[in-house]
């Protein structure tokens, strides 16, 4: 199972590197064409916005996987040990619902959302809220490893 989760971990960092080097490309495509053949690409901009929606919500569950977000440790530093793994815990519960939240309100967006077509791009806007329906799957399924894995229990 952890072996799974690992692959999809890695997957999503390859896919959010290729989403960011697509987005440099399509900016540097975007200054030629604007400096060097004086007309602009109509698509860029949201291509660019729209990779930029989805490289945040693939981006704060690699975050949150390595504990790397910001956290208040100076109030939870002061708890005992038992209190300080309630603390803990409870903030890895809040990661959960928070995760539910975003894929629940990210589908009611996107269905709203899919019916209508973006200018430039041409295809659904519901596109660039499914990146809130698929970060929000992925931060849940990263928040009950952790849960699970027990990283909520203080190490010292």
């Amino acid at each position: 199972m952890l072996r799974t989760l690992d692959a999809i971990d890695r997957g999503v960092e390859i896919l959010v590197a290729a989403i960011f080097a697509i987005i440099l490309a399509v900016a540097l495509l975007q200054v030629f064409h604007r400096f060097a053949l004086n007309s602009s690409l109509s698509w860029s901009e949201e291509l660019q916005i729209f990779g930029h929606i989805w490289i945040v919500f693939l981006g704060i569950p690699l975050v949150y996987r390595r504990g790397a977000h910001l956290y208040i440790e100076l109030l939870c530093d002061m708890l005992p040990r038992q209190p300080r793994a309630a603390f803990n815990l409870l903030i890895e519960l809040t990661w959960a619902m928070f995760a539910v939240s975003l894929m629940v309100l990210g589908w009611m967006v996107a269905r709203v959302a899919h019916l209508q077509e973006s200018p430039g791009l041409e295809v659904p806007m519901s596109y660039p809220y499914l990146g809130m329906v698929v970060g929000g799957a992925y931060l849940l399924l990263v928040a009950i490893r952790r849960i699970g894995c027990g990283a909520w229990r203080p190490t010292a």
